[in-house]
């Protein structure tokens, strides 16, 4: 966001955008992933959720332009295979939201994939195993998408 920013002239620091968690990539010199955390556990409060979903939405999107800058004589063809990835949490769940673009002026924000918070790890009945699964499919997706980029 900063360097979009940058780019409109817009340098006071008051316009940033402020996620409550981020993977960068350093060779990009920008984000590839954000995380908004819109609520305390089992709790549920709407307006603070949308507020957060669209800001994030808002966030991907800049990045999406940010990318298409820096790899601006790359064909759309390989743009169309980038996704970038949105971390939300709020009531008990952790959901996992990409952006992409598959044609000049669409962007398609999917739901990839929603886990439930374990509330007590020690109960048996509790199954961490779509807790794992949740993180090593995101792992997955990040590794997919720097091997497209670098």
């Amino acid at each position: 966001m900063t360097i979009q920013l940058r780019g409109q002239g817009m340098t006071d620091g008051r316009l940033k955008y402020h996620a409550d968690g981020k993977i960068c990539v350093d060779e990009l010199g920008t984000e590839i992933l954000l995380s908004e955390v819109s609520s305390s556990f089992d709790e549920n409060t709407k307006g603070k959720i949308s507020f957060d979903h669209h800001k994030a939405m808002f966030g991907l999107l800049v990045m999406l332009r940010t990318i298409a800058g820096f790899y601006q004589y790359a064909s759309f063809e390989t743009f169309t295979k980038l996704k970038l990835h949105f971390i939300h949490t709020h009531n008990r769940a952790i959901r996992h939201w990409s952006m992409s673009t598959p044609s000049p002026g669409l962007y398609v924000m999917d739901k990839e994939q929603k886990v439930d918070i374990i509330k007590d790890f020690n109960k048996k009945q509790n199954n961490a195993v779509s807790f794992v699964n949740f993180n090593i499919t995101l792992g997955v997706c990040i590794f997919i998408f720097c091997l497209l980029c670098i």
